[in-house]
């Protein structure tokens, strides 16, 4: 009866759907690391609080956390990285190993991981901005190409 409430329904909606595309999106990139040789990969539970990352994984001996993110158009804006996801992703990578955005855009279609450290300074320094998807790589395999720091 009031139109609030509505909108709100309409709200919720959306942001199921939107829930529903990114536990798809983890699901199926967890299922193809673990079918790739020499490679393990785990979801982290979603009803745990803080959360560090969505995926655990080993592949050809590198240790890898991977947050996923869905959208459907443009740039990953910084604004949708959590602060413990910041913060999470960093420590695993001031630990050794390689921490990942795993982005994935409907319209149009792009899948593309972004290496943690070409991305972080700048988050950290708590610039306003996006991630811009169009030259970053798209396999796991230019992941290791591209040289860290």
């Amino acid at each position: 009866m009031i139109p609030a409430k509505k909108k709100r329904q309409h709200r919720d909606k959306l942001q199921q759907q939107r829930n529903r595309n990114g536990a798809s999106w983890e699901e199926q990139l967890c299922e193809e690391l673990n079918a790739l040789p020499q490679a393990w990969a785990r979801c982290w539970p979603k009803s745990w609080h803080g959360q560090p990352f969505d995926i655990s994984a080993q592949v050809e001996g590198r240790a890898l956390a991977i947050e996923c993110k869905s959208i459907a158009r443009g740039n990953l804006p910084f604004s949708a990285l959590r602060t413990n996801e910041i913060e999470n992703l960093s420590r695993f990578e001031d630990a050794g190993g390689t921490a990942l955005l795993a982005v994935r855009r409907t319209d149009p279609p792009a899948r593309v991981f972004v290496p943690w450290w070409t991305v972080r300074p700048h988050i950290l320094a708590g610039d306003r901005g996006s991630i811009p998807l169009g030259n970053q790589p798209q396999t796991l395999a230019e992941v290791w190409e591209v040289s860290a720091p």
